[in-house]
């Protein structure tokens, strides 16, 4: 008794002590992220745990649904297709073509109007909403400093266009399962702009592709200034309403009032990712509306000339969409943690959407390899309904 006793007085004794530090560095955010990760018996968030942060609407308005193709899930998936789903915990997956809406599954309970986390898709959409404050001006040109428009962060001379491109040399340690990482203290904490503000340039501007959530973040900061609007007042005015969104989305904001989680945390469902893959199949053009520039949206899709952190040129990333162009594959897409993909085939005129749980651990020239899979599962519902 007198060891369990002491046992447990050291155990006190080093919660105080935590939890002390934690105050004195001004890090109570690990409380939040430990009990939502680890006291929930996982080492990361979930999709579907909105509920757990403060959210902004971004709003939909006359809604516009998916029309549907007359040989609308006709086909099924193979039984070793439906074993990756199952394997990786897919909620949800869609094909569209031409405008229509061609197959549809859901698993989980989930259905075609069920909220999840895009996680970094919705990197795609800060792209997409900086690309309309340049179209409309508010802007002048990507190869601005972007310490011309917000020079409170000590950014240097990092452009626009650096921070598109994830080659703004600024030091964010993307690490997602170091709980003092920026990931983890941008997700859990409460305060996005004292948070971003400590990360400076570490190596030179506009030569290396290094993946940092940071660097979205900062690209939100700027559309939210020049535009003198919330970021989901403006994504609701500038991509959700003019789309035809069926749902209102939920983006996750840093506490009551405050700021968007801008580089994940828009949370929609299937057929409205699907029409903003939807709008990029066709260049950023909808209902004869022209939301972006032409040259605007061929910069974003392809990938910029810059070299990989690990090694060899990029091939890879654009303005925050990724590009796959191989194994006869024409295709760039926004990804997001644990396999949240939307797939923007412009030679098949088709999109297709996935939501889950999970992804698969091996990368394949920086794509993990399920990408490929779903890439294939889409192209083989669509031939078969199609014949």
């Amino acid at each position: 008794m007198k060891t369990l006793a002491w046992s447990l007085s050291v155990l006190i004794l080093l919660l105080i002590i935590g939890e002390v530090y934690l105050l004195i560095t001004k890090q109570q955010y690990v409380n939040f992220l430990l009990e939502n990760t680890v006291l929930k018996g996982r080492l990361g968030p979930e999709i579907d745990e909105y509920t757990i942060f403060e959210n902004r609407a971004v709003q939909a308005a006359e809604p516009k649904p998916w029309p549907v193709h007359r040989t609308y899930n006709t086909c099924t998936l193979e039984p070793e297709m439906l074993k990756w789903h199952e394997d990786l915990g897919s909620i949800g997956f869609g094909v569209f073509y031409q405008g229509n809406i061609v197959f549809e599954q859901y698993w989980q309970g989930f259905n075609d109007s069920s909220l999840t986390n895009s996680w970094s898709m919705a990197k795609s959409i800060v792209s997409h909403l900086v690309g309309v404050a340049l179209k409309e001006g508010l802007i002048k040109s990507v190869e601005d400093k972007y310490s011309d428009y917000l020079p409170e962060f000590e950014t240097g001379d990092v452009t626009i266009e650096q921070l598109l491109t994830m080659s703004s040399g600024i030091g964010f340690d993307e690490d997602y399962l170091n709980p003092f990482s920026y990931p983890a203290r941008s997700l859990y904490g409460s305060d996005l702009k004292a948070i971003t503000m400590k990360y400076k340039p570490e190596y030179p501007a506009g030569e290396i592709f290094d993946y940092q959530s940071g660097n979205t973040q900062l690209l939100a900061f700027l559309v939210e200034k020049v535009s003198g609007q919330k970021l989901s007042d403006y994504a609701s005015e500038k991509l959700w309403k003019p789309i035809g969104a069926e749902h209102d989305a939920l983006w996750s904001l840093d506490r009551e009032n405050g700021m968007e989680r801008a580089f994940c945390c828009f949370n929609s469902n299937v057929r409205d990712f699907a029409r903003f893959g939807d709008l990029y199949l066709n260049r950023g053009i909808v209902h004869g509306d022209t939301l972006i520039d032409p040259d605007y949206w061929t910069a974003a899709t392809q990938a910029a000339p810059l070299q990989r952190k690990e090694g060899g040129p990029n091939n890879t990333y654009g303005y925050q969409w990724w590009i796959l162009k191989e194994d006869g594959i024409n295709c760039f897409y926004a990804r997001g943690l644990n396999g949240q993909y939307i797939f923007i085939l412009p030679d098949r005129e088709c999109v297709i959407v996935r939501l889950g749980r999970n992804w698969s651990p091996e990368r394949n020239n920086n794509h993990p390899e399920d990408v490929y899979e779903y890439i294939r599962q889409g192209l083989y519902v669509l031939d078969c309904q199609l014949k």
